[in-house]
């Protein structure tokens, strides 16, 4: 006996209509303040919110970018040491060479743990971004269509509404319909 197991379709997902943040929202105003001043707060500190988070981003890329160019060096630096040694196995001064090596695997170690200290705090703000009217669309294509007749006038000089049909047509349409009552 095959046993057939019903499979439900996932519920519909309203989490991402947790994130957004609405600015008129009747529900959280004050009741000693008025609805458009507690508004306006509520978007002004929603704009300085975002911007704090925009400066934190733009500096902790930054940082990011300073200790991967610093890690790219540190390795360089190693490889060198690495092809010293190889070349240099008699020497006495392995040591001084074995102790740089060690501090500098130890740096790079710290350098890419803070780098992803770094990218977690980016996600952190990725994820509990919340949206508004402002960040929550995005334009992909603007254009303009013009109406090749939107110039063109429609009335007669008279002021009246300019027909549509020819003369000609309305005689064919008359008779027509003569024909068919006969």
């Amino acid at each position: 006996p095959l046993e057939r197991t019903a499979t439900m379709s996932k519920p519909f997902d309203y989490s991402k209509w947790d994130k957004i943040e609405l600015s008129d929202d009747e529900e959280d105003v004050h009741p000693n303040i008025d609805k458009e001043s507690w508004f306006r707060m509520k978007h002004r500190s929603r704009v300085e919110r975002e911007d704090h988070e925009a400066k934190d981003r733009e500096r902790i890329n930054d940082e990011m970018s300073k200790a991967t160019q610093r890690i790219k060096i540190l390795q360089r630096d190693l490889q060198k040491i690495e092809k010293r040694k190889a070349e240099d196995s008699d020497d006495d001064s392995d040591d001084d060479d074995i102790d740089d090596s060690e501090a500098i695997k130890i740096e790079i170690q710290e350098l890419e743990l803070a780098n992803k200290r770094r990218q977690a705090k980016l996600d952190e703000y990725e994820k509990n971004k919340k949206l508004n009217v402002d960040n929550m669309f995005q334009v992909k294509e603007e254009r303009t269509v013009i109406n090749a007749s939107a110039g063109k006038s429609n009335y007669t000089p008279s002021g009246f509404a300019e027909s549509t049909v020819t003369g000609e047509e309305v005689r064919k349409e008359m008779e027509a319909k003569g024909k068919t009552q006969d």
